[in-house]
Formats: C-alpha cells, structure tokens, sequence
C-alpha cells in the first residue's frame, strides 16, 4: 500500500509528531510514503516539536527522535513533490499533516482541493490533522455534514497569545471547517482526540498524533486487530 503525506511548505512551519507518529504507524506495517508541498520544496519544522530543542513542547518524543537521526528520513523533508505533478492514482490514502504552515499555504488551495477531490472521487482513505485539518475546506461539497476534528479556535487563542504581534495567523482550522459545513468536534486543549467518519479520519493537535495514526492505517486495510468483549 502507498500513502501520500501532504505538507506544508511554509516557512511558518510543520509540526513533527504529526509527520513523525502517522509515518511510523503506517511504515512499521509496509506503506510506503511519499511527501509533497503545495511547490515542492523542503520542510521546515517548528523548533518546539524537535525534542532536541531547548524547551521543546515534546523533550520525550521517542518516535520524532528516531526519525530525526535517521539520514535517510530526514532526507525526504529536503525535497519533496509538487503537489499538481504527482500522480495521485498511486496512493491508497492521503494524509495531511499540521503544524501553523498549513494556515498559510494549504488553504485556500486550487491544487490541495483538486488532490483531496481525487481521494473523494476513488472513496479512499482521507486524512487531516491539527491545523492540517483546514486543508479539508477547500471541498466544501465534500465535508458537510461530515464529522472532523482539528486544531480548535481555543487552542489557537493560546497559539496567538505566545506568538504576540510576531505572527497574524490568516485562517483557522475550526472556523473554516464549520463555514464549510462540517461538524466539527473538538475537546480541550491538550487532550486529544480523533474523530472517524467512515474514510475520513481527522485528528485534533500533535496530543492525537499516535491514535490518529493507528486509526489511518485501520481505516487503509478496513479492519482493527482490536477485540471488544
């Protein structure tokens, strides 16, 4: 199976676990993934996310500090696709990762909408994450009256106190989403939570990073190894 990782090309950054923790979720069960940008170019993330940072929000990222000493993976934020050159009849899922990046350069987007579309159109795996989750209103015909989850205005209060006058953030996840007719579900800050609707799978902040990962490879093969009693 292939999965293609959407990502922010911005300069304003993605947010690593939300990359790191779906990557190694599907890779550990054989999915091969690819990255893209809206232009192609390399992947910055934020430094808070790197656990290696001074005062990094994740110091105990496990998963993220594996990926990090890894060359090779490393290696695939440097150079990505363009998003409208890929071939998307590849891939059996899309997902979208976060990170304040995604609030500048996936939406609004013609060719993030004209990807996501061809997701919708095949009824395959779609999936979103945190900020990357205003990705999803760029198909307004295609997420109302669906129920998702994303970075919550909340939560981005609390992003817009820290960053002060340093940053004006252009959109956000929970007020796009809603105006494009979506049910949105969020919890409290620093909780996590994924919310599942039949193929779409979205995740609340980097909190959700792991069970959202876990609930995109079950929703890839259409089964769970877990047993309710």
């Amino acid at each position: 199976m292939r999965a293609l990782f959407i990502v922010t090309g911005s300069d304003k950054a993605t947010w690593m676990s939300e990359v790191t923790h779906p990557y190694w979720h599907l890779s550990e069960h054989g999915v091969k993934i690819d990255f893209a940008t809206p232009e192609g170019n390399r992947i910055a993330w934020d430094p808070l996310s790197d656990p290696s940072t001074e005062g990094s929000a994740e110091p105990d990222d496990l998963v993220t500090k594996g990926f990090l000493s890894d060359k090779d993976l490393v290696a695939k934020l440097k150079s990505t696709s363009k998003l409208r050159h890929v071939d998307l009849g590849k891939y059996d899922a899309v997902h979208v990762a976060g990170g304040l990046g995604a609030v500048f350069d996936l939406f609004p987007n013609p060719d993030v909408a004209a990807a996501l579309e061809h997701f919708w159109e095949k009824d395959k795996v779609i999936g979103a994450i945190c900020h990357g989750a205003i990705a999803l209103a760029n198909n307004p015909d295609r997420i109302r009256g669906r129920h998702v989850t994303g970075y919550t205005r909340v939560e981005d209060a609390v992003l817009e106190k820290r960053l002060g006058d340093s940053v004006k953030i252009p959109n956000f996840p929970e007020i796009a989403l809603k105006e494009a007719g979506a049910n949105f579900h969020g919890v409290r800050p620093l909780e996590a939570r994924v919310v599942i609707d039949n193929k779409l799978i979205t995740g609340q902040n980097q909190f959700s990073a792991s069970d959202y990962g876990i609930a995109l490879y079950h929703a890839m093969t259409g089964q769970t190894p877990v047993m309710t009693i």
